[in-house]
């Protein structure tokens, strides 16, 4: 019984939900009805709008296109030499640029003022059309007692909003990383022009140092073009000079080597005579060589012969040469000792000569000095006689002094005479072995050949 309640109340709920369901869809259909068709209309809607914003459309255009002109009128007055056109065109280009950016401003100021009526009033058709759909469908839903597309319809409709806010969200942030970009991009342009403008007078600077550069390159140029005709033509006549000496020098070489060719025909003709007198020489040779063997072989066993016995000789004489030479040693070593004893001899003579020398000298002076006391007291009569004695004494100090030199050196000859050794009685003559012959190859001078100069040959020479 309760369920019947409930399913009639839904019954009435949803009978009085459709009526007033139908009721806005029959308002909404008399408004799409008295609303103006957008698309055909576009024109009216912009005058509505207003003719301030067409104004201010038309100078920005206009700005844009004075822009664009200034822009590339500044490009074709970066090559000229003069400086001022072209100051001048910067100066407008910020002027217009100071222009566009206001008339973007007033523009931006005044589309927030009035936004676009016909995009608004198709927005608004599109979403009454849609929510009649919506209100058309949900009442046949509720027709059969049910919900479900308006349910849906809800959720779909948050979900879409959710994604717009998130849509204008990233839109914000993309605005400000573009205005921040803009920024960048105005200080980079403010830059670039500042470097472009620094650049622009070290070109002009260069330029003229080119201009100067170019100047003194075309004065050099002419200078080193006269220099280099001079130089050559100083150069061609050196080398007509040398050619022509050097042309005498093939003439003169020519000359002597015709005289070169004579003489060396001559010369063959004569050395090819000489090698045919040497032909039969050399037969002459030949025959004579071998009776000439057969001599210089009967000789050679003749001085074998005699080589023998002279070994014998030497042998028998060498034997008496080292006998000889043992006496002689012998005699030597005799004579040394006798030296030595003759030596010790006349050593102690020395002394015993020096120790008299001395006892004479001092008994002497001893002598001198009393005489010279004497004769102090008389110096009368027998001045004179003192005067002798003191002489006499004198000249034989000298005596001895002489004699006391001479001593040595007749010892030093005596000793000489003793130790010199005697003179041999005799001479030993050394022979040599006689040298064994052999045939030998000699080359002739003349004509380069070689030949044998026998043994027989050699001793005949």
């Amino acid at each position: 019984m309760a369920k019947e309640v409930d399913r009639g109340v839904i019954i009435v709920e949803s009978a009085r939900i459709s009526a007033i369901v139908e009721e806005a869809l029959e308002k909404l259909s008399f408004l799409a009805s008295i609303t103006p068709d957008v698309m055909a209309h576009r024109d009216e809607l912009s005058q509505i709008v207003g003719d301030e914003i067409t104004r201010i459309i038309q100078e920005q255009r206009a700005l844009e296109r004075k822009y664009e002109g200034l822009i590339a009128q500044r490009a074709a007055l970066k090559a000229l030499s003069n400086k001022t056109k072209y100051k001048e065109n910067q100066e407008q280009i910020k002027e217009v640029a100071r222009a566009l950016r206001d008339s973007t401003k007033d523009l931006c100021r005044n589309l927030k003022g009035n936004p676009n009526i016909a995009e608004n009033l198709s927005k608004i058709q599109s979403e009454r059309s849609n929510l009649q759909n919506l209100l058309a469908k949900s009442l046949r839903e509720l027709r059969e007692n049910t919900f479900n597309t308006l349910t849906t319809t809800v959720q779909e409709e948050k979900a879409r909003t959710d994604m717009i806010q998130e849509v204008i969200q990233k839109e914000k942030e993309v605005s400000t990383a573009v205005r921040k970009l803009q920024n960048d991009l105005a200080n980079e342009r403010q830059q670039h022009e500042t470097e472009v403008k620094e650049r622009n007078e070290i070109i002009s600077k260069l330029k003229e140092e080119l201009q100067d550069v170019r100047t003194n390159s075309s004065v050099k140029t002419k200078y080193l073009q006269k220099e280099a005709r001079s130089r050559g033509q100083s150069l061609n006549r050196v080398y007509s000079q040398q050619t022509s000496e050097l042309e005498q020098q093939i003439w003169t070489l020519r000359k002597e080597l015709e005289i070169e060719e004579r003489a060396n025909r001559e010369s063959e003709e004569f050395l090819r005579r000489k090698q045919g007198q040497l032909q039969g020489e050399i037969q002459t040779w030949m025959s004579r060589y071998d009776t000439e063997v057969e001599d210089q072989e009967k000789v050679l066993e003749a001085l074998k012969a005699a080589r023998a016995e002279d070994l014998v000789k030497l042998h028998d004489y060498t034997e008496r040469y080292e006998k000889e030479m043992a006496e002689k040693a012998k005699r030597e070593e005799e004579a040394r000792i006798l030296a030595e004893m003759n030596h010790l001899r006349r050593a102690e003579e020395e002394r015993n000569n020096s120790a008299a020398t001395r006892i004479q000298c001092a008994w002497r002076g001893h002598l001198a000095r009393t005489a010279l006391a004497g004769s102090k007291g008389k110096k009368g009569k027998k001045g004179k006689k003192g005067k002798k004695d003191k002489k006499k004494a004198e000249e034989e100090e000298e005596e001895e002094e002489k004699m006391e030199e001479e001593a040595p050196a007749a010892e030093a000859e005596e000793e000489e005479e003793e130790t010199a050794e005697p003179e041999p009685t005799f001479k030993i003559h050394k022979k040599a072995a006689p040298v064994e012959l052999e045939d030998q190859t000699m080359t002739c001078r003349d004509c380069s050949g070689e030949f044998i100069f026998t043994v027989g040959q050699q001793v005949s020479e």
